[in-house]
């Protein structure tokens, strides 16, 4: 049986022009990840001792496909092709490689992600440096997704003859990502915070934009003091969560 889903496997793979390319690619940013993982975030760093976003990716495309790119953000968010984004299957439209930029309400680019395959990124994070997280964490965000890598043999993910030179990009168009219904807050958490105050919010660990919104909105119609006050704390810090100011090493432990 384990021989059977092999082959209809490589059979799939032949059928679809580049899908062993992408594999490839994707098992090299993984190696690359995987060498890094657990490198601090620091606002400015680019090395081992403390790196940042941007000198990630540049990092990233230094040693994997000999492509030099700016060293931030803002600049970084200036080339390449833009891609479609299915708000219902973010990974739906993206090849390995591929990136997404955060951008804030104000239009500014302060965080990009690299799009590992398999509906899972990796980056550089204030709070947990290098990691690798699931696509998930994008949700609730304005973001840009660019191409960099288009090969030059023409099909989006067969690079076996090297790349073209990475295109200007054209103007900044943000679209904001709906929290899906998949995410619902802990029962447990609704009825604790409904009657309670909240701890310091990045006590409550590591989560997704859209897991404190829809803890928001559960408190929020359970109406009450302690609930319409944790609600409108968790609204906020969603809201700082998404400016540059959350990425540039503020969040506790950073």
């Amino acid at each position: 049986m384990k021989t059977r889903r092999v082959i209809a496997a490589l059979l799939l793979a032949l059928a679809l022009p580049g899908t062993l390319y992408a594999a490839s690619r994707s098992s090299r940013i993984r190696s690359f990840a995987n060498r890094w993982l657990g490198t601090r975030y620091q606002w400015g760093g680019t090395g081992k001792s403390g790196i940042d976003c941007s000198a990630y990716l540049r990092q990233m495309y230094r040693d994997l496909f000999n492509i030099e790119l700016p060293r931030t953000t803002r600049q970084q968010i200036r080339l390449g092709l833009d891609l479609p984004i299915d708000p219902k299957n973010l990974g739906r439209t993206l090849l390995p490689g591929d990136l997404i930029f955060y951008v804030d309400r104000a239009g500014v680019p302060n965080h990009v992600v690299v799009y590992l395959g398999g509906n899972l990124i990796t980056h550089s994070v204030s709070g947990r440096g290098v990691v690798v997280d699931p696509i998930r964490k994008v949700y609730g965000r304005r973001i840009v997704a660019r191409r960099f890598l288009v090969p030059r043999g023409g099909d989006t993910a067969d690079d076996g003859g090297g790349f073209r030179p990475i295109p200007a990009a054209g103007p900044i168009v943000a679209k904001e990502i709906p929290c899906p219904d998949e995410f619902r807050p802990k029962r447990s958490e609704v009825r604790r915070y409904a009657n309670r105050p909240l701890p310091p919010v990045g006590q409550l660990g590591d989560r997704a934009i859209c897991d404190f919104r829809a803890l928001a909105d559960a408190l929020e119609a359970r109406g009450g003091k302690h609930a319409a006050n944790n609600a409108r704390t968790l609204v906020e810090y969603a809201k700082w969560l998404e400016s540059i100011e959350a990425l540039k090493g503020v969040i506790a432990g950073d």
